[in-house]
């Protein structure tokens, strides 16, 4: 089904991953050309420049309804565009790979749905559950280099502690998501944009005392051009779009689907990144935990599907 010319939920929740693995890829390919208070700060001055160009009908039209929730928008857009970009982006300039960013990004779905389940009595079927520890137990398995039993004794990265960090904000975003106004997405990515790039101001200004004015080459506005449109607007869009149509909990299921992404990706453009044995270990948990959780969320939506119990 097609909602508001978008195509349907689970295709934008394939296509999301997907893009933000090219994230990632721009974040550490990136951290030789641009800060990451510019990077945060360009890419939503040119998001918000295009959806400002092509959706101002629609955001005159819900004008009314953006100032109504304007506290909203800025509180969850600053958050979830501008504060996530920077601190991802600070991963990457302290060190932290591709690969071990897209799988501690396993620990989305875990969050969401023990919030959901603690702040909106939410009641996740027991599969659900299970798939969430055993993709936990994958994160956990990555983060300690696969010794998982001396976890509290192990230091970890900076870049994989700021990565942890996203993840706790990308959390908070998913479950926010649940009371976003109801307007055209259009126009509630354009408010969510401009709430991103008023949040990243003050931080590019420090940056600017800092180090003074530095605009990016050719390659780095290509690159930010292609942050913009692809996964500022489109992958936002659709991950958003797609919690908004069928909860936090089922959709933030397919953030999994990122490690996997991330991984081949880390492989493909970057020489220093070499896919292990623990990578592989902790993958293979992660899609375990993703078709536990898919087939409890199934058995939960259609209860006649469970299977019979055996008891006489």
């Amino acid at each position: 089904m097609v909602k508001n010319g978008l195509p349907a939920p689970y295709v934008m929740l394939l296509l999301a991953p997907l893009l933000w693995a090219t994230s990632n890829v721009t974040g550490k390919l990136g951290k030789g050309w641009l800060t990451p208070y510019e990077m945060t700060f360009f890419r939503w001055f040119i998001a918000t420049l295009i959806l400002t160009f092509f959706a101002r009908k629609l955001i005159e039209k819900d004008w009314a309804v953006i100032k109504q929730h304007w506290l909203w928008l800025f509180i969850v857009g600053g958050g979830g565009f501008a504060l996530f970009n920077i601190v991802l982006y600070s991963a990457f300039s302290m060190g932290a790979s591709v690969i071990n960013v897209s799988i501690i990004t396993a620990l989305i779905p875990f969050g969401v749905i023990c919030f959901s389940a603690f702040i909106y009595k939410d009641n996740p079927h027991l599969l659900q559950w299970l798939g969430i520890g055993i993709a936990f137990i994958g994160v956990i398995w990555i983060l300690t280099g696969g010794q998982p039993f001396i976890l509290s004794q192990y230091n970890f990265a900076l870049g994989d502690s700021l990565a942890l960090v996203t993840t706790g904000i990308y959390i908070a975003y998913s479950i926010a998501l649940r009371h976003a106004p109801k307007i055209h997405w259009a126009s509630l990515m354009w408010a969510m944009s401009l709430a991103g790039l008023v949040v990243a101001t003050p931080f590019y200004g420090y940056d600017l005392a800092q180090n003074g004015i530095h605009f990016p080459d050719w390659r780095g506005w290509l690159m930010l051009l292609y942050i913009a449109i692809f996964i500022s607007i489109i992958s936002k869009l659709f991950y958003m779009e797609s919690v908004i149509q069928i909860g936090a909990n089922r959709a933030s299921l397919a953030m999994n689907l990122l490690p996997v992404f991330g991984a081949v990706m880390g492989v493909m453009f970057f020489k220093d990144e070499m896919m292990t044995m623990n990578h592989i270990i902790a993958l293979a948990l992660v899609m375990i935990g993703i078709i536990s959780s898919e087939y409890g969320a199934a058995l939960k939506r259609q209860p006649h599907m469970q299977p019979v119990s055996n008891k006489v």
